[in-house]
Order: structure tokens, then sequence, then C-alpha cells
């Protein structure tokens, strides 16, 4: 690790250097740029896009809008929120790509949702046909095996574009494993000595299709995919002290999701553009755990189906100094869950474990950018939510929300390599429909409640950001940010007559601060030929006031730190190329209202390199957690609630997962 920090400190002395000149908010990289790379896809160009780090957005959230990535396909948005982003952009092959855009907050055209800037993948319009077909394996400890098929065509012929793909794979959780699973008192006496094992995978089974052609003066794109989980943990417990004692827990997870979307654009009269989207998801998820310690059984199941529902429109206005972009979203969402809990044969009684939940939200928005002169641009606009959400089932509910979201950005281009971006603006959280349903874990021995009266988070978020491109391709992008958040979203304690639980809940205000370094930086003038170094760093602090303890913490679940770094070298002369990448340490601190649990995960450090023994050929070898870097987790468990009860015991377990390999194997076909 050492050679990495020195490799990033003489990387940031480069920074004065000459820069890549950038015209205006967009920076066109033409596919030569990508060249050296020798890249198999459009994900792997998006690898080597300087002052870029990819985001696949969250399928989760709820709506059209906040659940985009940061990547657009020929100036548009992927309409599937099902199939991940990586996955369509690893259906792109390399050379079928004909440059890419790094967009920035301005750029007339473009809808980039709020974020400061997006890349762009530009594709070729030559009829042809391509596509690729891979297979893989990956070998784990304990003689365990991850293979993987995949395959994707497409086929264009002038304005006509057809794509398939599908894939089959298992998938193995490299932060499970085996080790101690202890407990001692609060003096440190011990209680109990286990040796704890867990092994999960899940085999996944995917495809998607999708078309697009002119139609009635536009473009129509129809995307369809289905996706089945299932998934598995084997876990056992093993104690040694103070009476030898096996615990067999078994966990089963069937997942399935199927996803119909449509987009259609088209000019309207003058320099107006129509964009219209439709899309459907459903998904059903059946669970079963069981445990068993001698003649003690707990089961606990699970049964969610959801359904998602959207449409929106959008008209967009692009003069040379203005653009006016106006629109709205409506989308019907629901949820059914029918959850339970078991013991010895006879059910627990759990608050809201029967609930169906159905939200309706509308949201319109509208955005003026201007741009007085070629060095700054201003965008101002706002948004309003309202949603009507109602609850029935073991709990009945029903609650309006309306918020409005209005913000403001400022970009300035004070020399051809230098860019300052300061936004600000109001964020609404969204709630996770799980959170009102309640729900067990085995493993853990608790019991987290759902909670009706749950209402989003709401921030005022101020960031300014610092973009710096030196060395040709490199790029230092610098932001810091902070949230001034009400109602924020963590645990509070659920007590009543013979129960207490934990829950979701909003605890009151709290600050969110982060500052993120963001470094693309060549390394040629420090006589490393053809080697790049590439790293995302982000620091976060937050504070909150604890509703148990009454006392100041951060809010639950964010960590403090995240990074990773990349260092890669293209061997065009022998047709390779190799790097090492690593995963930095990171932990995180949960506080529910019985205990603190705080979880950490080792730095891991992977090392990789790809012959292309012909353009079509692609063979890539890796090694991955060559570190060996372990899980802990670390429960400070009370008699009852925290600030009023005292620390009865605290546990802790590490988990060694061990080094792990794969080689993966591509060929191209077509033209």
């Amino acid at each position: 690790m050492s050679a990495i920090r020195s490799c990033a400190v003489a990387a940031l002395l480069l920074v004065p250097l000459a820069a890549h000149a950038q015209e205006g908010p967009v920076t066109a990289y033409p596919a030569a740029f990508f060249a050296p790379a020798q890249p198999y896809s459009a994900f792997d160009m998006l690898q080597r896009l300087p002052g870029f780090t990819f985001d696949p957005g969250d399928a989760e959230v709820r709506g059209f809008g906040g659940a985009s990535g940061n990547v657009l396909i020929d100036g548009k948005r992927p309409t599937s929120k099902q199939e991940g982003l990586e996955a369509i952009l690893r259906r792109i092959p390399a050379r079928s790509v004909e440059r890419i855009d790094l967009v920035r907050a301005g750029a007339a055209g473009f809808d980039l949702q709020g974020r400061p800037s997006v890349a762009n993948v530009v594709r070729r319009r030559e009829a042809v046909t391509r596509g690729r077909v891979e297979a893989g394996l990956g070998a784990y400890p304990g003689r365990r095996q991850a293979p993987r098929l995949a395959g994707e065509m497409s086929r264009r012929s002038g304005e006509h574009l057809l794509e398939a793909s599908a894939s089959v794979a298992r998938e193995i959780d490299t932060e499970k494993g085996e080790g101690p699973r202890n407990r001692v008192d609060p003096a440190g006496a011990p209680l109990r000595d286990a040796t704890y094992r867990e092994n999960q995978w899940t085999d996944v089974a995917e495809g998607a299709l999708a078309y697009e052609r002119p139609l009635a003066g536009g473009k129509l794109r129809l995307d369809g995919s289905a996706r089945a989980e299932r998934t598995r943990a084997n876990i056992l417990e093993t104690a040694t002290f103070p009476a030898p004692s096996a615990e067999v827990v078994g966990e089963r997870e069937n997942v399935t999701e199927g996803e119909l979307g449509g987009h259609y654009e088209r000019a309207l009269a003058g320099p107006w553009t129509l964009e219209a989207l439709a899309l459907s998801r459903w998904s059903r998820t059946r669970a079963r755990d069981q445990a068993d310690e001698g003649a003690e059984r707990e089961v606990a199941r699970v049964s969610l189906d959801a359904r998602e529902s959207i449409a929106r429109a959008v008209a967009r206005r692009a003069g040379a100094a203005t653009t006016v972009e106006v629109g709205g979203e409506a989308a019907l969402n629901t949820l059914s869950s029918r959850n339970g809990l078991a013991e010895n044969g006879v059910e627990v009684d759990l608050p809201a474990a029967r609930v169906r939940v159905e939200e309706r939200r509308a949201e319109g928005f509208a955005t003026l950018t201007w741009r007085p002169r070629p060095s700054l641009t201003v965008e101002a606009g706002g948004r309003i939510e309202v949603s009507r959400l109602t609850q029935s089932g073991d709990a009945s509910l029903t609650r309006t929300f309306v918020y409005p979201k209005p913000r403001a950005l400022v970009s300035w281009r004070p020399s051809a390599n230098d860019e300052l971006r300061l936004a600000v603006e109001r964020r609404v959280g969204q709630l996770d429909f799980e959170d009102f349903v309640s729900s067990a874990s085995l493993t853990s021995n608790t019991v987290t409640a759902g909670n009706p009266d749950l209402e989003p988070d709401r921030a005022w978020r101020a960031a300014l950001t610092w973009e710096r491109r030196f060395a040709g391709a490199g790029s230092l992008v610098a932001t810091v940010r902070r949230d001034m958040i009400r109602g924020v979203v963590d645990r509070v304690p659920v007590v009543g007559p013979g129960y207490a639980f934990d829950a979701p809940g909003n605890i009151g205000r709290g600050v969110r601060e982060e500052a993120q370094l963001a470094l693309t930086a060549p390394l040629d003038r420090l006589g490393l030929p053809a080697v790049v170094l590439k790293s995302d760093l982000t620091w976060r602090r937050s504070r909150v006031t604890d509703p148990a303890s009454g006392v100041s913490r951060g809010i639950s679940g964010e960590p403090r730190f995240e990074g990773v770094v990349h260092l890669t070298q293209d061997l065009p002369r022998w047709r390779a190329r190799w790097g090492v990448d690593a995963i930095l340490a990171q932990g995180k601190v949960e506080y529910l209202f019985n205990e603190v649990k705080a979880d950490r995960v080792d730095a891991r450090l992977g090392l990789f390199a790809e012959y292309r023994p012909t353009p079509a050929w692609n063979i890539r070898v890796q090694a991955d957690n060559l570190t060996d870097g372990k899980v802990y987790r670390r429960r400070e468990q009370y008699a009852g609630v925290r600030g009023a009860a005292p620390l009865r015991r605290i546990e802790t377990r590490r988990m060694d997962f061990g080094p792990f390999v794969g080689v993966t194997v591509q060929r191209a076909f077509g033209g």
C-alpha cells in the first residue's frame, strides 16, 4: 500500500502541468483516446474516462428520475431500471463506440437529473451485427466455484436496432467466512466461546431484449427484462464454552423480477423536443430462515410482492444561451408483505407483520439554464412532489406529503483547465417500504419492528466542486458537501407491555459533511509509461442526537471513509494490460435500541492481467483479496434501552474468507 500512496502523492504533484483543454460544458474523447487500453466494451472505456467515477444508480429508489445512474447512451438514459447499468454498458462493444463525452451542468439538450456531470456514450451508426460470448470461472476457498456464461448480440440497420442478452452465473458473498464469535461481560470475563462459519451464494439467471425504430417523426425504444435469483446461506455456530453446543441456520430466498418499458422521443415545433417514458416492474420474494439448536427451533418467513408503474414526460427547449426544461412524473407503487416468526412451533406476535403499502406520487419540475458567457453557466429550477401513502393490514394509516425541492447551480471556468461548481438544493429522501414491515434475523437474534409513522428525511445541501485537468488525460475533482437534515431516518426503540423492539424512525435534526477526491493521473512523467492511477476517496462525518441515550453520535450505517485505488498499465506491444485494484478499509456503526453494532472490512488488494491474442479474443485472469482482508463485527449489548439499562455483554466476531482467483474468456463476433 505504501507504493500506491507514493504514486498518489506523485500524481498530485502533476496538477500544475499542461492540461487537456475542454470546450464548453462538453469534453469529447474519441475512441482513439481509449485504444491503448484495448477496451472490450463501453464499460471498460468508462473506467479510463478522466474526471469520471461510475455510479450505477439505485433501482430500489422508487420513480425514474432519482434511480438513474450517471451514464447516458446516445444522449438518453437507459429506460430499464431492473437491468443494471453496468450490464447494459458491457453489452456495447468498444468498437461500436464512436466517442464518449463528459457532459457537465449547463450543456444544452442533456438530462443530467441534477448531477454535476455525466458520461454520454455515443455509438456508431453503421449497419452491422455485433456480439460476444463470455465464459468465466471463479475459484474460492473451501473448493467452492462460481461459473458464469453470458452472451450479447446487437443488430443495427439504419435507425433500427435490436439488442438481446442472457446470462447465468453463481455469485459468492466474499464478506462471509469463518472465525471466532465470542462474548465477554463488561469486565472482560468470558461468557461464551464459539466458532462461526457462514457460506452464502446466489444463483442468477437473467435476460433482456430491446428494440429501437423510427416512429411518427421520432424514435421509439422498447425494453423488456426478467431476472431470477436463488440465494442460499448455510451457517454453523459451534460453542466450546461454557458448554458444548451447536446451532445450525439455513437461509433460503427466491426472488423473481420482470420489467417492461418504453421510451419515445421526437422534435416538436421550433427548438422544442419531447421525451416520454412508461415503465412497469414487478417482483416476488419468498424467504425462509430456520435455526436449530438442540431441541430448540426458530423459523422466520418473509413473503413480499411489489409493483411499480411510472409515466414520465419532459419537454426541452435548447437555445444558444438558454435551455428550458419542463416535465412531470407520476408513479404508483405497492408492496404486500406477510412475515412471520415461530419459536418451537408457536407463533410470535410481531407488530406490523402483515401490511400492504400503496403510494401514489406525482412530481412536476422546471429548470432554466442560462449561459451568459462561455465560461459561466447558471442553472435554476425546482420540483414539487405530492404523494399519498396508504397502509392497511396490521396497521392502517393514510398520509399525504407535499415537498418543494428548489435547486440552483453555478459553474465557472476561470481557465481552460479549471472549473468551479457551487450547488444549493433541497433534497427529500425516499422511504423504504420494507421499513413499514417487521422482520427477524436468526443469526443476530434481533427483531426489527415496522414503523407506520415513518416520514422521509429532508435536507438542504450545499456542495462546492473544483475540477482541474492536467497532463493530457489527467484530472482532479475535489468536492465538499454539507447537509442540514430534518427528520433523520435512523433507529428508534418501540417499547410496550411485555415487549421491546428496534424500528426505523425519524430522530430529529442532523448534519452530514463530506469531502470527496477523485483523481485520474497518467504517470508517464514519472518514468512509468502507459501507467494510469485512478482513485476515488470519500471522507464523511455526521452528527445527530441519539433517541435512546440523548448523546450526540453519527448517523447509523454511514461509513466514515470509503476509498478505491486502481493502478493500470497498458502494454499494446504485447496486446496485454495489467493492474492493481485496492479497496481500502471501511467501517460503519449502527445504533439499535439495546445495542451498538460496529462492522469493519479490512483493505483488500487484487491483481489482474488481460491478454488479447487477436482483436476478437480477450482472456482475463485475476486474483483478489491477496491481503486476506477480514470482516469484523463488535456488538455492545445492553440489558434494556441504552441510556437507561447497563451494558450486559460484548460480542466480537471475525470472519476470514481468504484469497480467491478467477478467469474469464470472451469472444467477440461481427463487424
